[in-house]
């Protein structure tokens, strides 16, 4: 009986034993598994540098780069909508867009009746037609504020814009003076309610109304 009982405990320590030399040999195995490294997951291209627009200055600065970003969302946040909370106590505001005279008289009742849902539209057909790799590249030179007071400002400024699409045929450039009016409203937040577009000196080339009306549907 005790050479027995000898006996199965000798073969209990040896299965201890070929378990143990089985877990240090796979230990490297499964600590490469639980350990191993990912690659890096790319950014977030839907993330947008769009600032809380508490200033005339950050209208600005959010216009650009929602032309830099392709972002039709942000562009519109740029604009007087309902979206901007623009109201008032004389009612709500509107926004309203002055072309340059050149391409008023070219493009004719295109600009009647302009509004931020033609803003949109005309934005989202300009975009559908730039690479993904692509952007517009807008250049505005000469540029301040005409007025600047708690609620309003004015702001001016010489342009050149390179919509950088794909259209064969199209002009490659637009250059002109903007004027921005920017309105403060009740919830902090400003936003363009006016944006007069004119030609600027000898340039040869169209307006950016020139871009919008070829663009509008």
């Amino acid at each position: 009986m005790k050479t027995r009982i000898l006996q199965i405990k000798t073969s209990r320590s040896t299965d201890i034993l070929v378990c143990a030399a089985i877990l240090i040999t796979l230990a490297p195995f499964f600590q490469s598994c639980i350990f191993v490294t990912r690659d890096p997951e790319p950014p977030d291209t839907r993330r947008s540098s769009f600032q809380p627009p508490t200033s005339a200055q950050l209208v600005v600065t959010n216009f650009q780069a929602s032309l830099r970003e392709k972002n039709v969302e942000n562009y519109i946040q740029c604009l007087v909508s309902s979206d901007t909370g623009a109201t008032s106590a004389t009612g709500t505001r509107r926004y309203t867009f002055e072309p340059s005279a050149e391409a008023s008289a070219r493009f004719g009742g295109v600009f009647a009746g302009w509004n931020v849902t033609r803003e949109r539209q005309a934005f989202i057909a300009l975009t559908a037609k730039i690479s993904a790799q692509s952007a517009p590249t807008l250049v505005l030179t000469n540029d301040r504020f005409e007025l600047l007071s708690p609620d309003s400002a004015v702001y001016v400024s010489d342009y050149r814009l390179q919509p950088n699409y794909q259209l064969s045929g199209a002009p490659e450039a637009f250059s002109g003076t903007l004027r921005f009016t920017i309105a403060s409203f009740p919830n902090g937040f400003w936003a363009i309610s006016r944006w007069s577009d004119q030609t600027s000196g000898q340039s040869a080339l169209p307006t950016w109304s020139t871009l919008k009306a070829q663009f509008a549907n």
